[in-house]
This record gives structure tokens, sequence and C-alpha cells, in this order.
């Protein structure tokens, strides 16, 4: 455990920069900016719907991913970019360790920063309406949790994996899996979505799995992940 808190502490350093900052607090703001539109121009009545599909399309389809891409993918990668990997990966302790607190560090950094503002932006939006909070709360954290878990993955695997990451998020999650039952299954953000409109009781779209299922998947990503990302650690050749 103490190993795991160095090299969390080491890591999640580099987490925390002023761009990332900055996005989060554009991300922010137009969240809000545009919940506060709808609670102005709608109707009582369509006001929380309007606002849950929002938060689903705007936070699960462009926030979330993008800010846990922006984290996880410099978790590990950037270490591997400027070639200092070597030094953590020399230490003798078992790999798992290293590829856990990469992606604590990076999934206890996006975790709140994409989660607490669409909570707000919720709150706003559906007149305190705690069990749509609540949803969107949980929806947002299992996406983050997913997510960075991939990307650190792909962060150790890939160079330039911002970019490759990018690719992946506007032709796989906000194409092709938006075409098709099948490709539908292989995206992240159905499962979150999923979550969302089984708690609020609105239709969001592709948001086609159970309950369960939208809890159980996102976390069995996370362990697939970390665990890929400890193997492939273990294998590498990083000298």
């Amino acid at each position: 455990m103490r190993e795991i808190v160095a090299l969390y502490r080491l890591l999640v350093r580099q987490q925390l920069t002023i761009g990332r900052l900055v996005l989060t607090g554009a991300f922010t703001g137009l969240a809000i900016l545009v919940v506060v539109v709808i609670a102005r121009a709608e109707d009582a009545v369509t006001q929380v719907e309007s606002t849950v599909n929002f938060i689903s399309v705007f936070g699960l389809g462009l926030m979330v991913p993008i800010l846990s891409l922006v984290l996880a993918s410099s978790s590990l990668g950037h270490l591997v970019e400027d070639e200092t990997l070597v030094y953590l990966w020399i230490r003798p302790n078992p790999r798992w360790m290293l590829a856990f607190a990469a992606w604590l560090a990076s999934a206890s950094v996006a975790v709140p920063v994409a989660t607490m503002p669409l909570m707000v932006a919720a709150a706003i939006g559906t007149g305190g309406d705690g069990q749509a909070t609540f949803a969107v709360a949980l929806s947002m954290a299992l996406a983050a949790m997913a997510y960075t878990a991939i990307f650190t993955l792909l962060g150790l695997l890939i160079r330039r994996s911002l970019i490759w990451g990018l690719v992946y998020l506007f032709i796989w999650e906000f194409f092709v899996a938006r075409v098709g039952q099948g490709a539908a299954r292989l995206s992240i953000n159905t499962y979150p979505a999923s979550v969302l409109a089984e708690l609020t009781e609105f239709e969001l779209p592709l948001a086609e799995r159970s309950l369960t299922n939208g809890i159980v998947v996102p976390i069995v990503v996370s362990v697939v992940a970390v665990a890929l990302t400890g193997w492939r650690l273990n294998r590498a050749n990083v000298a």
C-alpha cells in the first residue's frame, strides 16, 4: 500500500496542469450555461427531460470521454514519450502496482472534475431533483472510471495517444456505435447512458441496457483494462 501511495502521488502531480484546468472550466461553464437557458426557456414539465437529454449528450458523449482521455492518456503516455517510464519500471515492485496507480491517478481527478459540474447542472436544470442528480453522478462516475482505464492502457501502448484517442471517440463512440446495435454493445457510452435512463425514467439514445449491465460492465472494463496495462508493463522492454 505504501508503494502504491508513493506511485500515486508521483503520477497525480502531472494531472493538474493549467491547460487541463482551463479545459475543465470551459466544459463546466458551457454545461451550466446551457442548463440555465433550458431552465428559463422550458416549462416545468419538459425542463427535467430536456436537462437529462442534454447531460446525456454533452456529458456522456463529449465532456467525460474527452476529459478522461486528456488525463489518462498522459498518465503513462507522458512517461513513455519523454523516456522516463524506465525509472518507475525498474523499481522492485509488481508491475500491476504501477498500472493501478496510473489509473487511480487519472480516475481520482477525472471522476470529480467530470461529475461535480454536471451534478450542479442537473440540480439547476431539474429544480433540485435528488433522484436525477444522483443518476447523473453515478452514470458520469462509471463512464469516467471506464474511460480512464482504457485510455491509461492506450497511453502505454501507442505514442501520440491523445490523437488516436480522439479518433476512437469521434469515429467509434460518436458515429459507428450509433448506427448499429452490435457496435453499440461495444461502446462504453451506452452503459452509463442506460444507468441514467433507468434511474431518471427517460428514454435516451442507445440507452437500451439493463441497470445491472449499465453498472457492472464499466466496472469490469475498468478492471480488465488495468489488468492489461499491468500485463503489458510486465512484458515490456522499457529500457
